[in-house]
């Protein structure tokens, strides 16, 4: 994530404490990312309000509902990293045994039972298939 990317388009809800975005890369069906409304390099779990780690739990349980109806994932991993976005965020990255097609498009997690990481970073779908995801996302969010 950098930088440079207009993050807005890819805006699923908005929270007090966080917002939540899809991610640019759908490789892992519905993955998307948890970004913290405060400014700053912030550690997760050491500089974290309680407040914000309380909603940060509501956002990622809304988030497994909204999901489970959409897309039925097996399990799910979760990553915080700020190597290239220092902004305080978690990626929720839904892992699926079995290939979704989605409007005809395959999505298969070639990683399963493994790292979720390295992925195809080329994975592209089409911008109408990639706002259906974002709008049913949202709606089940909202």
């Amino acid at each position: 994530m950098t930088e440079e990317l207009d993050y807005e388009k890819y805006l699923l809800k908005s929270y007090k404490y966080w917002t939540t975005y899809l991610h640019y890369n759908q490789v892992y069906l519905g993955r998307c990312y948890i970004a913290l409304n405060r400014p700053g390099n912030i550690d997760p779990y050491l500089e974290t309000t309680s407040e914000e780690k309380a909603e940060l739990e509501v956002i990622i349980s809304e988030i497994h509902k909204a999901l489970d109806d959409l897309y039925q994932p097996d399990i799910y991993n979760y990553a915080n990293f700020r190597n290239t976005w220092p902004k305080c965020h978690w990626h929720v990255i839904p892992r699926y045994h079995d290939p979704r097609i989605i409007d005809g498009q395959t999505f298969s997690d070639e990683n399963w039972g493994r790292n979720y990481a390295p992925y195809d970073k080329k994975f592209v779908i089409s911008d109408s298939l990639f706002h259906d995801i974002l709008n049913n996302f949202s709606a089940k969010l909202n």
